[in-house]
């Protein structure tokens, strides 16, 4: 039930589609439905983090497109825009049929990352899809980069192998950088690698703060000195560990959205 006076009005609606997903998208949906009954100048959806990202393709047959669904369900839902952080692929804009501000928070973390003072730092990606996000992290830093290579394991959920780094992290400060930490299973293999290859320490930074699952569990044995991800997701208390780092995406946010109120 939506209280306020809309009639003509710029509307914002604020939601991560974080766990519980379904609950979070449903409640998106029937807000925009709700508001758009009341007659708004303009509706749009500011969604930190959007659920089902990492279902961007289809990996095996039987399999659906996830990502496709969620951006037709906020169209139907007559959101007019949509502004979101760091999706899993570029391509998911163009799933939505209405526009998408797809911001980037690797500006955030690369401000943190320099308050550190790394030594002789490297950047990782810990799978070639992530090359791209790395490149432009090594760029803001202006250090070199790496790639890892993955195998990932379909018939067994969120579990992956990291076999092979391709270059030399010998006595190096590695910061592996990734979209999302899931249940941390990817970190502590590729950590596990980096350490075994002679990396001096391992730094994580992520934008989205999953933590499903054992994630507290592997991301505190993981051989990692530092994790840095950003606020997309509330982290609760009992999911946060001493290594663990928060930056706030607020003023991402509130710069998109302020040029859109001028």
């Amino acid at each position: 039930w939506i209280q306020e006076d809309v009639r003509d009005k710029l509307v914002f609606v604020l939601e991560s589609l974080s766990f519980p997903m379904d609950e979070h998208i449903m409640e998106m949906a029937l807000m925009g439905d709700a508001i758009r009954r009341s007659a708004p100048k303009r509706l749009i959806a500011v969604i930190p983090y959007l659920g089902y990202a990492r279902q961007d393709k289809q990996h095996r047959v039987g399999e659906p497109v996830s990502a496709r669904v969620i951006a037709e369900f906020l169209g139907v839902s007559k959101y007019k825009e949509v502004i979101t952080v760091d999706l899993h692929n570029d391509a998911i804009v163009g799933f939505f049929q209405i526009p998408v501000t797809h911001l980037s928070a690797l500006d955030l973390i690369a401000a943190e990352l320099k308050k550190s003072e790394l030594v002789n730092a490297i950047v990782i990606s810990p799978d070639v899809g992530g090359v791209k996000r790395a490149r432009n992290l090594a760029y803001l830093l202006d250090v070199p980069m790496l790639v890892m290579e993955k195998k990932r394991y379909l018939d067994r959920h969120d579990t992956s192998e990291s076999f092979q780094i391709i270059g030399d992290v010998s006595g190096k400060t590695a910061i592996i950088v990734d979209d999302v930490i899931s249940t941390g299973g990817t970190i502590n293999n590729s950590a596990k690698s980096l350490k075994e290859a002679g990396a001096a320490a391992v730094v994580v930074v992520a934008t989205h703060g999953v933590l499903a699952g054992d994630a507290k569990e592997h991301l505190n044995t993981a051989p990692v000195d530092q994790i840095i991800i950003t606020d997309t997701i509330v982290i609760s208390a009992e999911k946060k560990i001493s290594k663990l780092q928060i930056v706030s995406v607020a003023p991402l946010l509130a710069d998109a959205i302020s040029r859109l109120v001028k």
